[in-house]
């Protein structure tokens, strides 16, 4: 994987062999405790992807990248404007998963002028963490990591899905997640999502728990030039549990910009 030094941080990320700055780029991040692992199912069919750049980060410590986690959604969006232009990007379709989605929209909010598109994935414009689930990762984080996969994924997902996950979340500083949760807990932008004046996607996972569909039905009535697809038999990792139907949906909402 390629790095960049943001804030004195070696930051890694996955991309297309060469960035061509004339071109469109898809922006992928992930949420809380996780890293470029999320989008792995994504990978064959970005690959193959004529006419467009693909750039998925690591945040601050997260995967492979340095330092210690940020506090807030907006923090994590500033390092996302400075990541953004350290790698001179633009024309960007965004594309966040739950507190990545957080970072999305609040980055729309800012700098409008740097997106063509956004595609938000199990998210919402509140993100309310459970008190149990606080407690648990603050007091118990061995514990959370064994019970937070059949949370995450719908019952009838592969197995395998739900180990990944445990390992990622096993390799994921408790400090990092903890503080990641009490990030998206306070993130709220209700009141400003109807500013949002972008063509977005918005896709969310029928069995979601986590973050239910309804937040993202919110996200639809509020945000002007959205359509919203719910994938049904999914939970909160709809890329992962239904990869095959969250490629089509971005290859064919990219294809009507």
């Amino acid at each position: 994987m390629p790095s960049i030094e943001i804030n004195g941080n070696e930051i890694f990320y996955l991309s297309n062999d060469k960035i061509d700055s004339t071109k469109p780029t898809l922006l992928f991040l992930h949420g809380a405790g996780q890293s470029h692992l999320t989008w792995e199912y994504q990978l064959e069919y970005l690959e193959g992807l004529d006419g467009y750049n693909f750039v998925i980060p690591d945040l601050p410590g997260h995967g492979k990248s340095d330092g210690e986690g940020l506090k807030s959604v907006s923090e994590y969006t500033e390092f996302i404007k400075s990541f953004i232009n350290t790698l001179g990007l633009s024309e960007l379709i965004f594309i966040g998963h739950s507190m990545g989605g957080a970072v999305a929209q609040l980055f729309a909010l800012e700098r409008p002028e740097y997106l063509k598109a956004l595609i938000l994935a199990c998210t919402g414009a509140s993100m309310s963490v459970a008190r149990e689930t606080l407690l648990a990762v603050r007091d118990n984080y061995e514990v959370f990591c064994e019970v937070a996969p059949t949370r995450a994924f719908a019952e009838s997902s592969p197995e395998i899905l739900k180990a990944k996950f445990k390992e990622g979340l096993q390799s994921t500083k408790q400090k990092v997640a903890y503080e990641d949760l009490l990030a998206c807990n306070v993130f709220n932008i209700s009141d400003k999502i109807t500013e949002i004046n972008i063509s977005t996607l918005i896709i969310a996972g029928s069995e979601d728990i986590l973050t239910l569909p309804r937040n993202s039905e919110f996200l639809n009535h509020q945000i002007f030039d959205s359509e919203l697809h719910i994938v049904v038999g999914s939970g909160h990792f709809v890329m992962q549990e239904k990869p095959d139907e969250f490629n089509a949906l971005i290859s064919e909402f990219i294809k009507s910009l």
